[in-house]
């Protein structure tokens, strides 16, 4: 009589948390779980001995594990060629109905007293069945079998960082949910690709999966997908990544079968697509700008006479440029084996300069030399003793032009084709 009772209130309570069952915003699906043990120490420490559930290595029946992810911020180290993500909270749940029956046992014998019927009101008030009943230290609980070990991992990082011991908790409807929380996963990537430097786009490819091959699925839970939703409407704003704008973050479940097509065993992962582009409007306002203002008033010193100092301004214009390139060289990002846009900017700036100079020059020696005149007195000769000098200088502008606009599109073809 006395386990009817248990199970009709059992029943009634399931009933009713599930009538109030409360929607989770996208901002609470944001936040950082916080709970408390709703059931004493006593009754966790039964659930804790009566549970076996990592006792074997294998799964024996299919179980589908609930994946979420909350990605907080992004770093990238172009030095050292790194990538840095840093996760608030990460967690895997699935439904154990096992479980119902550990709890169930645990409470039977107090479940009348007063300290249960407190906790059945604090049940109701909550207006849902996701309860948690008890917390445990997820390495322990794993060692000491208690609890699966899914052996997950994140593939081909180099480190993975926390000041937050992982956890197991478990809820009054029988799930079980390992949680991991502050986690630095740090990434050693080749894939950088800096041709476009500095409008540079950078994408990245990160799995974790899952060494339990048979019997397991992966799914996004629903707390994700609400956060996903809402990280999406924000355009990505909520995960910091200095220097880099986010333009597509993309998490999803996937299989990749192992043997034939009719084995059974698969790697099971969730994973990440990340695309960033660079935020270059520093860059452009820094150096891009003033060395197109270097390469524009270079060019326009070729319409300067000879006579006015073309080549003092010239000189001054190449120094300027030098010193911007050398300022630019100190950006962090390792020496590659081609030329990036940046490189070409600047290769296309030092041909526009040295063939102003080269001009100035070729026109300095015609005019001592063929001409017999000095700068000085090229200004009194009579336009009629100087039209091969005015033709020069004519040929010279178009020459200029087409120099500086053939190393500009050889630039472009080269990157982007």
């Amino acid at each position: 009589m006395k386990n009817i009772t248990i199970i009709t209130l059992l029943f009634f309570i399931s009933f009713f948390c599930k009538s109030f069952a409360i929607e989770v915003s996208s901002l609470e699906a944001e936040k950082k779980l916080e709970f408390s043990e709703l059931f004493p120490k006593k009754i966790c420490n039964k659930i804790y001995e009566a549970s076996s559930f990592g006792k074997e290595n294998k799964l024996s029946e299919e179980i589908e594990l609930k994946a979420y992810f909350n990605l907080k911020r992004l770093y990238v180290d172009e030095t050292n060629s790194n990538l840095s993500l840093y996760f608030d909270q990460r967690s895997f749940s699935y439904t154990e109905p096992k479980l119902g029956v550990t709890i169930f046992n645990s409470i039977s014998d107090d479940f009348f007293s007063d300290e249960m019927v407190s906790i059945n009101k604090k049940i109701e008030d909550a207006g849902t069945q996701k309860i948690v009943v008890c917390e445990y230290d997820l390495e322990k609980s794993i060692s000491e079998g208690k609890f699966f070990d899914f052996k997950i991992v994140f593939e081909n990082s180099t480190k993975v960082e926390t000041n937050v011991a992982p956890k197991i908790i478990i809820y009054f409807d029988g799930t079980i949910e390992y949680l991991y929380f502050d986690e630095q996963v740090t990434y050693n990537t080749s894939e950088f690709d800096y041709k476009k430097y500095p409008f540079d786009t950078q994408s990245f490819k990160i799995a974790v999966s899952s060494q339990i091959f048979e019997n397991l699925s992966f799914r996004m839970s629903d707390k994700f997908k609400l956060l996903d939703a809402d990280i999406k409407k924000l355009k990505f704003s909520n995960i910091s990544s200095p220097g880099w704008t986010i333009k597509q973050y993309t998490t999803y479940p996937d299989l990749e079968p192992l043997g034939d097509l009719y084995s059974d065993y698969a790697k099971q992962s969730v994973k990440s697509e990340i695309i960033i582009d660079r935020n270059s409007i520093s860059f452009v306002f820094k150096f891009i700008i003033p060395i197109l203002l270097i390469i524009i008033i270079n060019y326009c010193t070729i319409f300067v006479p000879m006579e006015y100092g073309r080549l003092q301004i010239c000189i001054t214009l190449v120094l300027s440029l030098v010193a911007f390139n050398l300022v630019a060289a100190t950006a962090k990002i390792p020496e590659m084996p081609y030329l990036n846009v940046f490189d070409w900017f600047i290769f296309t700036a030092y041909i526009n300069a040295i063939s102003v100079l080269l001009v100035s020059f070729i026109e300095s020696v015609y005019i001592g030399h063929f001409m017999g005149l000095s700068l000085s007195d090229i200004v009194k000769t009579p336009k009629n003793e100087k039209l091969a000098l005015i033709k020069f200088r004519k040929i010279s502008w178009v020459v200029l032009f087409l120099v500086l606009l053939f190393s500009a599109i050889s630039g472009y073809l080269v990157i982007y084709f």
